[in-house]
């Protein structure tokens, strides 16, 4: 009972701290996108239907892709065939099936985004109760505590737009407390309990290829304790595998997520900033400033480890720091000081973090390890409760003033030149209008070529 209760504290402290920074604006861009995928369904969202085939994708790609001036032509051609991955963002749909019955409940742009925070509220509540399943007593107590106020106070879960990497953060860290249960007991249950938590994770995100390199790896520093061979291999594999065709079967069919990743490789090699454009320092800079007890949490949790690192206590632990690691690694070219683009790694640097420290508290006097676990909290809390406190960015009036102008102007079936950061939010709220984007200040001659606009609206 104890334990429902702070777990119901805890969810209403996060739910506090993030509905601040809710938006009422009008989906613009990467939401837009995700809204219209929603629209078409879950056939389409779960077959990929419609979407260019992988030798057509292979075909356009490589004849415009690679051209600065064939970028306007490829997201048009795109675009018209109402591809639902590329609407997805080249993910994984599994975020969209509940993206989609929550955007059919009537609501507003606040109501949906608003709605969606039920995925983090899980993500807390398993962080929580996984805790208190890796480690039995007072000490499962103080890492289920400090793991939720960790992740509550998190400016990475702080992240409210529309956008799937709330729902990876809760399959991948399900993932790793299966695997650390899995390593500590080596029972099997829980290594393919954490095979299935890795395929989700993987039919959301394109970096769950993570989650699966860090089964692979683990797999082979336990294959004793696991008893791993090549029966359990087969095995482990088909469990992946048969959980992507349930979830997602156009992976496997279409190998539409061989597209997912080609693209991913065409943003880092041939797209300059695809990411954002802070740069490395200034991007580290603005995540220790941002959450900056949680990273010293974090700190002084690596340094324990990496001092008590042979310690039987500590063996579960080390998948959560392979997967942290390889996934830093993963999203390094990823500059961009947006909530959300911590959200693959942070969670499990908390999870790490209080797995780590809980031990050491509870080898103290109870009174001294309860009172440092309740200043730990309080610091985090009082630096999240600051940081909401900051006056949100007011609304955004220029997409409001958009999309006024083209109802008012009766545009909402012409043809539109529009600003390329405009064309996502103008095709999801006017699906009639036929949209071509421009990249630079002010429409050139060639945007112009072989389309003849009803208006041009500027920037």
């Amino acid at each position: 009972m104890k334990h429902l209760l702070a777990v119901a504290v805890l969810v209403a402290l996060l739910l506090f701290l993030i509905t601040r920074n809710v938006s009422p604006d009008p989906y613009v861009y990467d939401e837009a996108d995700y809204m219209y995928a929603a629209s078409l369904g879950y056939f389409a969202n779960w077959t990929d239907t419609p979407t260019l085939s992988l030798p057509e994708f292979l075909r356009i790609g490589m004849g415009r892709g690679r051209q600065t001036g064939g970028r306007q032509e490829l997201s048009e051609f795109i675009r018209q065939s109402n591809d639902v991955l590329f609407y997805r963002h080249w993910h994984g749909p599994l975020y969209h099936f509940i993206l989609i019955p929550v955007s059919r409940l009537g609501t507003n742009e606040h109501g949906v985004r608003s709605a969606m925070l039920i995925i983090p509220a899980l993500t807390l509540l398993a962080i929580y109760f996984g805790c208190l399943w890796l480690l039995p007593g007072l000490s499962g107590s103080l890492a289920a505590f400090l793991a939720a106020a960790l992740f509550l106070s998190s400016f990475a879960a702080r992240a409210t737009e529309l956008a799937p990497h709330q729902m990876f953060a809760f399959c991948y860290l399900c993932c790793l407390i299966f695997l650390g249960k899995s390593v500590a007991t080596g029972r099997r249950v829980y290594w393919y309990a954490a095979i299935v938590s890795s395929a989700l994770s993987f039919c959301t995100l394109e970096v769950g290829f993570v989650a699966v390199m860090t089964l692979v790896i683990c797999g082979f520093l336990e294959r004793d304790r696991l008893r791993m061979n090549w029966p359990l291999a087969a095995r482990s594999v088909a469990i992946l595998i048969a959980t992507v065709l349930v979830v997602w079967p156009a992976a496997i069919f279409k190998l539409t997520f061989v597209k997912s990743y080609l693209f991913m490789a065409y943003l880092a090699l041939f797209r300059q900033s695809a990411w954002g454009n802070i740069g490395f320092f200034g991007i580290w800079r603005n995540r220790l400033l941002n959450s900056p007890i949680e990273w010293a949490v974090i700190a002084i949790a690596l340094a324990l480890y990496l001092r008590r690192m042979a310690w039987k206590e500590n063996r579960f632990a080390y998948p959560i720091l392979i997967f942290s690691m390889l996934m830093l690694a993963a999203t390094g070219r990823v500059l961009s000081d947006s909530a959300r683009y911590s959200l693959p790694f942070m969670p499990a640097l908390d999870l790490f973090a209080a797995l780590m420290l809980a031990p050491v508290l509870t080898s103290l006097r109870k009174p001294v390890a309860l009172g440092i676990a309740g200043l730990l909290g309080a610091g985090l809390l009082v630096t999240a409760l600051y940081q909401v406190s900051i006056p949100r960015q007011k609304p955004d009036l220029h997409s409001e003033q958009v999309l006024d102008h083209i109802r008012q102007a009766n545009l909402m079936d012409k043809n539109l030149l529009v600003p390329q950061a405009d064309l996502p939010m103008i095709h999801y709220y006017f699906p009639a209008t036929r949209l071509r984007g421009y990249y630079t200040a002010q429409p050139t001659p060639a945007d112009l070529e072989g389309f003849a606009p009803d208006a041009i609206l500027y920037p």
